[in-house]
């Protein structure tokens, strides 16, 4: 599941998939012009952006000439009244990863949306060497990689890598959260604290969020999942494996 930033300046369609993708498991972002979808990006750099063009302050192009300045990996997705041919043609050429016209089909678009993760997330063949994503904050990949149960997470490639070195792809957030309870393994660490020191407490004071990206890391370790321990009314605690 993804962090996903909607950027739209009608609320009933802020709200409408709002509603979508929190159905599909996402955590969502709200901005309804230009330069909040801009605040938002550099306040956490999400998965995912679906972006409006008409939109007050900066519009959607100005948006993504922006943020692709340095960030040409982020996903992006139009979604626009603006539906010709060639108004189609040039938010593809502009940058984006595809363009959906409105009125759009909710099936049509978690679709799309699916595919683009395809695309941009995708494992590469095991002959090739898979790009890694770009690095949203400096201090994160200084701090180089560290364990997790049996696992390794490379925070350069924003892996998480088993002992046979195959790859499994980790969201920014993803890695914050692990990183926070591989350093104080055996410690119990609140959900408060977790939702103010990697989102600020700016969803609403929601640690719902945080029990989301629990869930979802829990689903790429796999077998190893039982290393990140609930503790009912309070947080979660990391157990490290036990050295012979």
């Amino acid at each position: 599941m993804a962090d996903i930033l909607v950027a739209d300046d009608t609320p009933s369609i802020r709200n409408t998939l709002s509603i979508l993708l929190a159905e599909e498991g996402h955590t969502v972002r709200l901005a309804a012009n230009g330069e909040e979808a801009l605040a938002e990006y550099a306040k956490c750099r999400p998965d995912m952006l679906l972006l409006d063009i008409m939109m007050p302050k900066k519009n959607g192009y100005r948006v993504l000439k922006q943020i692709r300045q340095n960030d040409p990996a982020l996903p992006i997705i139009f979604l626009s009244a603006k539906g010709a041919p060639a108004d189609v043609a040039m938010g593809l050429n502009l940058g984006s990863d595809d363009y959906l016209p409105k009125p759009f089909d909710r099936n049509v678009l978690v679709s799309r949306i699916r595919a683009v993760f395809r695309r941009t997330r995708g494992t590469a063949p095991a002959a090739v060497s898979p790009v890694p994503p770009p690095v949203p904050d400096r201090a994160l990949a200084a701090t180089g990689d560290f364990k997790i149960g049996p696992y390794r997470v490379d925070v350069k490639r924003f892996a998480l890598v088993d002992a046979k070195g195959r790859e499994e792809a980790l969201s920014f957030r993803e890695i914050q959260v692990l990183r926070r309870l591989a350093e104080h393994p055996g410690e119990v660490i609140s959900r408060d604290s977790l939702l103010n020191e990697f989102w600020g407490g700016g969803v609403g004071g929601n640690t719902r969020t945080v029990d989301q990206y629990v869930m979802k890391v829990r689903r790429k370790l796999g077998r190893a999942a039982d290393c990140i321990e609930t503790i009912h009314g309070v947080g979660y605690r990391y157990i490290a494996p036990s050295t012979p």
